[in-house]
């Protein structure tokens, strides 16, 4: 499974750590399973957990299949306006912090994703993976079955 660094609103990190949050959506992204840490942009500036993606969907896919679900078409399509896929977030894992500070005074030419990066290979991730620690409870969610009410929610 390849690795990055994916950065997220603070906003957004909440909305995955509580659960509420189940799909990650992009404009672009690879279509194969991913581990990101992540990077929650200001004001916490720091890497705070690691996610699990999933399956690539492509909206265009889910407003067909959802086609008699006015509603849902009505989120797809405004989606649309932004984003071409969602990832199923399979497991949010909550770790202790890594700042911002620490990651330009220790890894010498960092800088914030504005999307993502690979990390696979790089002094970068060797530095996570030594500082980083996993913190007790994670969020798993199930996707054998993908109702209308849970495509392109906040």
């Amino acid at each position: 499974m390849r690795k990055m660094l994916l950065s997220f609103k603070p906003e957004v990190y909440e909305k995955i750590k509580s659960g509420k949050k189940k799909f990650e959506h992009r404009r672009n992204f690879p279509d194969e399973p991913i581990m990101a840490y992540m990077y929650v942009n200001a004001p916490i500036k720091a890497i705070k957990g690691i996610v699990y993606l999933g399956k690539r969907h492509l909206l265009s896919d889910w407003r067909e299949e959802f086609k008699n679900d006015k509603a849902a078409v009505v989120r797809i399509e405004k989606y649309q306006e932004l984003y071409r896929y969602a990832m199923e977030i399979n497991e949010f894992q909550e770790t202790t912090e890594i700042s911002l500070g620490a990651l330009r005074c220790d890894v010498s030419g960092f800088v914030v994703p504005q999307m993502y990066i690979y990390l696979d290979g790089t002094e970068l991730l060797d530095y996570i993976e030594n500082k980083i620690e996993k913190l007790d409870g994670c969020t798993v969610h199930d996707y054998s079955v993908i109702k209308s009410n849970e495509v392109c929610v906040h």
